[in-house]
């Protein structure tokens, strides 16, 4: 996730607002993001505990308004037996008062119905014209399969703050077709639903308080994925997003 922090004016603070708003995890998916999902492409809040698979993807990130808000992403994972690899980059830009630019690296072991990660990167975020800083996240995640579930606690942290509460999440994917989840960072509860096809898939995401929703639609075909999102988030303008991924080894 690639957003604004700890500005000390108040012009800045009000920009960091708007930037918590555009906050998403990429390629897939956008908005809230799912968190603790059992496997796909990392993103900068996800779980770093995924099953392991090969796949690249990139995105790109726009909201509406009169602000010039937008992003692009690249991502990849691969898979070493029971051992996943994975890299984010991101750039990130809010009409002419900031850019950031990030990366992480990620490493996971699966172990039968455990699976367990860690995560570590930074990003430069400057004011064009002003002033630039370098800030590192670290991140973990440990995940149990448990039958049809999948419960996840993930960990996240900057090293120059006091550490973020663990955030919740569980999965359900009783069949091939449908899968559901649920998670909480403990100020926001976002649940979810993805229907599969054999054409591709339609997925589903609401965010409580301050209501947030955001509809998904992807075609697959020959390994590849291409999707496109549109989400509300309360007050801020709606964003939409679009994103291409390719899967190279399951």
């Amino acid at each position: 996730m690639f957003c604004v922090r700890n500005f000390s004016l108040g012009l800045f603070l009000v920009v960091a607002l708007w930037s918590q708003g555009a906050c998403y995890d990429s390629p897939v998916p956008f908005g809230s993001g799912v968190w603790g999902a059992p496997e796909g492409l990392p993103g900068w809040n996800s779980t770093p505990a995924r099953l392991p698979a090969t796949s690249v993807g990139v995105s790109g990130y726009m909201r509406s308004g009169d602000m010039g808000e937008w992003a692009l992403s690249a991502a990849g994972e691969w898979k070493m037996r029971r051992f996943r690899g994975a890299f984010l980059y991101g750039y990130y830009s809010l009409d002419s008062l900031y850019r950031e630019s990030g990366a992480m690296l990620e490493l996971s072991a699966s172990f039968r119905y455990l699976v367990a990660g860690l995560g570590a990167g930074g990003y430069a975020g400057w004011l064009p014209g002003d002033a630039a800083w370098v800030r590192y996240r670290f991140k973990a995640g440990m995940s149990a399969l448990v039958s049809k579930f999948t419960l996840s606690a993930i960990w996240l942290g900057f090293a120059d703050e006091a550490p973020e509460l663990p955030r919740a999440a569980v999965h359900w994917k009783p069949s091939a077709i449908f899968s559901a989840f649920a998670q909480t960072d403990w100020e926001t509860v976002t649940v979810g639903t993805l229907l599969r096809f054999a054409w591709g898939s339609i997925s589903t995401s609401y965010a409580f308080p301050g209501f947030g929703f955001s509809l998904g639609v992807s075609v697959e075909f020959a390994g590849f994925g291409i999707g496109v999102k549109h989400g509300s988030s309360g007050l801020m303008p709606d964003w939409n997003g679009v994103w291409v991924s390719k899967m190279l080894k399951k």
